[in-house]
């Protein structure tokens, strides 16, 4: 009984250390992600990159997202939160949090290589097409 409880525990321990692993790359996606758009706002009001949110202006409203500490826990760990403009804050699993984040990436990197172009109006097309 011993042996399977030890088991169990270096199991849950492995689990653990490998979702921390997953998330503390997600933490640094999102890292670069902030620099793009602090990069990429300085270029235009469209992109806001402040605290720990990254948003986009579009016509239609703004999106963020926001990378929150949660100090509930002992170790350095973020919660995930996508923001609209009609207030709403939803929470994000790991694989939406994934997703949004490779989102705005993309959106980014048109909007700075367009910016470069100086095409105004296809600027605004890719911001509002988020």
């Amino acid at each position: 009984m011993k042996k399977l409880f030890l088991l169990v525990m270096v199991l849950g321990t492995t689990l653990t250390t490998q979702a921390q692993e997953d998330w503390s790359v997600l933490n640094e996606v999102f890292d670069d992600v902030y620099s793009l758009a602090t990069e990429v706002g300085k270029e235009t009001d469209k992109v806001i990159a402040h605290g720990n949110v990254i948003s986009i202006v579009k016509s239609t409203g703004t999106t963020s997202i926001q990378k929150k500490k949660d100090k509930s826990v002992p170790v350095e760990f973020y919660d995930y939160f996508l923001l609209t403009s009609t207030g709403r804050q939803i929470a994000l699993t790991k694989m939406d949090t994934e997703k949004v984040i490779e989102k705005f990436q993309k959106v980014l990197n048109r909007v700075k290589t367009s910016l470069k172009e100086d095409n105004s109006k296809e600027v605004q097309s890719i911001l509002n097409s988020l």
